[in-house]
């Protein structure tokens, strides 16, 4: 299902400096007043797509990574393009492309995808950044996917898979969102990698501020900020949401999982992200009686993440079990 709509602009954006070090209870990160602002007419429009079904962490790591790769094999053909016409302008001084070439070069050279959101809801998964690649034994390993759940017991067992974002050990799982963005940074001005992660950071925090609760319109209001290390948290050392970017020729993959409703037993019995004083919460911690679902929380993410980077239409399409199934078939 295809839902598309207009936002307003979001006016300024707090744009956050990303450091990496230990949670300090007095250091918090001061936002940088910037506007995100899109420079090419494909970074108007966020295209979200919403996989409802929960599904294998390994499933939604393969579909993230086509979307990667179409958007890397088109700068890579405009790139050939502009070495082969350069050579041909170098060798030939004379040397013009008709009217038709032409015609074909330019829509080539146009061609540039929209900013991607995609959310997912996985299996129990730890992921394992670049930081902890070359130091992780089979131990630790075992144990990650050894571990039994206080709550969620008839989950099906952890596993462990290595990743190549930016960071230490993370928990993916039931009861939480994890959202991928494919976007060229070039395609936004002034926006390098640190911006994106400040952008992420900022949207998830409205999130939480306004996700709806129910038909009378109650927000969920849930106070949330940034400190010296990436991440969202409810207090100086209760995180509810971990962050962590790649980067390949200005495309961006990976992003943000944040708790909803998650068994935190996973993440309370390891280290996560290397900060050992670090707590994990959730929404539900955080507000038992706020009832919010993964899904409805993806949605409001959408909406923040769209505002915060400037950009005016948000088009949401639904991926239900059957969608899913023919998309891994062509993978």
């Amino acid at each position: 299902m295809l839902l598309k709509g207009r936002i307003g602009r979001y006016g300024k954006t707090s744009i956050l400096s990303l450091r990496s070090q230990r949670v300090n209870l007095t250091t918090v990160r001061k936002p940088l007043t910037k506007t995100v602002i899109p420079i090419d007419e494909s970074s108007n429009t966020l295209r979200h797509l919403q996989f409802t079904p929960r599904m294998s962490f390994e499933d939604g790591l393969a579909i993230q990574e086509k979307f990667v790769k179409a958007q890397l094999d088109i700068k890579e053909l405009q790139s050939k393009i502009k070495r082969r016409v350069a050579e041909i302008e170098d060798q030939y001084e004379n040397a013009s492309i008709n009217e038709n070439e032409q015609k074909i070069l330019d829509q080539i050279m146009s061609m540039k995808p929209n900013p991607l959101l995609l959310t997912f809801e996985f299996d129990p998964t730890y992921t394992g950044g670049k930081r902890v690649k070359k130091t992780i034994t089979d131990q630790q390993i075992q144990a990650f996917e050894n571990f039994v759940p206080e709550v969620q017991k008839n989950n099906p067992k952890p596993k462990f898979v290595q990743v190549e974002r930016g960071g230490q050990i993370t928990y993916h799982g039931p009861g939480q969102l994890v959202a991928y963005i494919i976007l060229d940074l070039k395609t936004f001005k002034d926006f390098p990698a640190k911006c994106l992660v400040a952008a992420i950071e900022q949207s998830t925090i409205n999130a939480l501020k306004h996700t709806t609760l129910n038909e009378k319109g109650d927000k969920l209001d849930l106070d949330a900020f940034v400190t010296e290390n990436t991440g969202v948290w409810t207090s100086t050392n209760k995180k509810i949401a971990s962050i962590g970017i790649h980067v390949r020729r200005s495309i961006t993959s990976h992003g943000v999982a944040v708790n909803i409703d998650t068994d935190l037993s996973y993440m309370k019995r390891f280290e996560m992200c290397g900060l050992k004083d670090s707590i994990p919460t959730s929404i539900r911690n955080e507000n038992p009686n706020a009832h919010v679902s993964v899904q409805q929380f993806a949605i409001e993410y959408g909406k923040q993440l769209a505002k915060v980077l400037g950009i005016q239409t948000i088009e949401r399409m639904q991926i239900m079990e059957d969608d899913l199934k023919n998309m891994l078939e062509k993978n």
